[in-house]
């Protein structure tokens, strides 16, 4: 029986290692690359805006079918209750949905093509903008 134990407690450990690597290399490949920009973009947008703006992504033809593929993928495996690492598990139950988070997210990032992410993003700052200069006018 401790030898299954252990045997469990090793393939976690390289699951942890490599999800790890994974998304260090995209996190760096990210960083330096004009990507960065355009990250910190969405970053900043309201939640209810991201939601939105996969959605739109989702729809958009222009986008390969990899990237809504990766979407699809990462949607599926947050919303599944099998983990790669189990999240009863203190910390690396969930340190692995993250890094699983930060690899989808990175691989989105560099599979759609930037004139497409840009046109959509830009919408979406747009529309946000619109609506806070509605609202200084409705109060001013």
């Amino acid at each position: 029986m401790s030898d299954i134990v252990l045997l469990t407690l090793v393939m976690i450990a390289i699951a942890m290692v490599v999800l790890m690597a994974v998304a260090a290399y995209l996190g760096w490949r990210v960083y330096r690359s004009d990507e960065r920009r355009l990250a910190r973009r969405i970053g900043k947008m309201q939640f209810g805006d991201k939601l939105s703006l996969g959605r739109s992504l989702f729809a958009d033809r222009r986008v390969p079918w990899w990237s809504r593929a990766i979407a699809l993928a990462l949607i599926i495996y947050l919303a599944s209750p099998i983990d790669l690492i189990p999240d009863f598990i203190p910390v690396l139950g969930l340190l692995d949905d993250l890094l699983i988070v930060l690899i989808g997210a990175g691989l989105l990032l560099r599979s759609i093509p930037p004139h497409i992410l840009e046109e959509h993003v830009q919408r979406y700052e747009e529309k946000r903008h619109r609506e806070r200069q509605r609202l200084e006018g409705a109060s001013g």
